[in-house]
């Protein structure tokens, strides 16, 4: 369904930018973080068209941890619950959406914000 992960360029500054203020090692980690932070917002992310020049690419398996079903069964009943078909596109999108935003969320919180979640 999802092989990998794509991101755009400002997406990969602000990753950055978080790693380097929070001494997390891997994008994963605050990719995921940041996907979850937005699925709880009872609202659904602005539709984007993204361009991923200069972005970066994250394996779905790495992305998810190894919990590929759950991260797949997140995004699908987001979909369900928002009204929208289960299809393959619509979660590739949905997952896409949902991360950028929470990347904004979490770059607009301060280091402070992930570095407190995750106890540094």
């Amino acid at each position: 369904m999802i092989d990998r992960i794509r991101l755009t360029a400002a997406a990969k500054i602000q990753l950055s930018t978080l790693k380097r203020k929070t001494g997390i090692e891997h994008y994963n980690s605050i990719c995921r973080h940041a996907l979850c932070l937005s699925l709880a917002e009872p609202s659904m992310p602005p539709e984007e068209e993204f361009s991923y020049n200069g972005g970066v690419e994250i394996d779905w398996k790495t992305f998810t941890g190894g919990f590929e079903d759950l991260y797949i069964n997140l995004l699908l009943q987001r979909l369900k619950q928002d009204g929208v078909a289960g299809s393959s596109e619509n979660i590739k999108k949905l997952c896409a959406g949902h991360l950028h935003r929470g990347l904004s969320y979490l770059a607009g919180r301060g280091d402070s914000y992930l570095a407190d979640a995750v106890g540094k």
